[in-house]
C-alpha cells in the first residue's frame, strides 16, 4: 500500500520539524555561565559515618560571587555498585554554600556539585575525594 502525502501536509510538517530542531539547538547549543567553584572540606580527609562539611563557593568570571544558585550535593564511591549519598545544600552568603554529608564507607569518593544558576544554566563540578578513612573509635585511638 502506498500512502501519498499532500505537499502542503509535506511542507508543514518540514517547517514544524525545522522549527523544533532550532528551538532545541538554540537551546542546547546556548554557552553556560563561566563559574568557578572553590572547595573546602572538613575534616580533611573525611572519616566515613562522621559528618562532613563541604563548603562550595560559586564566583563569575569576573570574580564577584554568585548568588541565589540552587544546588544538590551527591558522593559517588569510585567503584561501581554503591548507590550515591545525596545532602541538601544551602546558600550562606556571597557565593558561598554548605552541605553536611556522612559518607557511608572509606574508601574513594567523588563529590558532584549541581544545580541550577540564576541566569537558568546548569552548573556540575565534581571534585575526587580520595583515601576518605575509617571512622576512629572512641577510647581507641584508631
Amino acid at each position: 500500500m502506498h500512502v501519498r502525502v499532500a505537499p502542503e501536509a509535506l511542507a508543514r510538517r518540514l517547517r514544524a520539524g525545522l522549527l523544533a530542531f532550532c528551538v532545541l539547538a538554540a537551546t542546547c547549543g546556548s554557552r553556560p555561565a563561566d563559574v568557578t567553584v572553590a572547595w573546602t572540606i572538613e575534616p580533611m580527609p573525611p572519616a566515613a559515618a562522621a559528618t562532613t562539611t563541604v563548603r562550595v563557593t560559586l564566583a563569575s568570571s569576573q570574580g564577584t560571587p554568585v548568588t541565589g544558585a540552587k544546588l544538590r550535593l551527591d558522593a559517588h564511591m569510585t567503584h561501581p555498585g554503591m548507590a550515591p549519598v545525596t545532602s541538601e545544600v544551602i546558600e550562606l552568603a556571597g557565593g558561598a554554600y554548605q552541605s553536611r554529608i556522612r559518607l557511608s564507607m572509606p574508601g574513594d569518593w567523588v563529590f558532584v556539585v549541581t544545580g541550577e544558576l540564576p541566569d537558568g544554566h546548569r552548573l556540575t563540578k565534581e571534585l575526587q575525594v580520595p583515601a576518605v578513612r575509617s571512622a576512629e573509635t572512641p577510647g581507641t585511638g584508631r
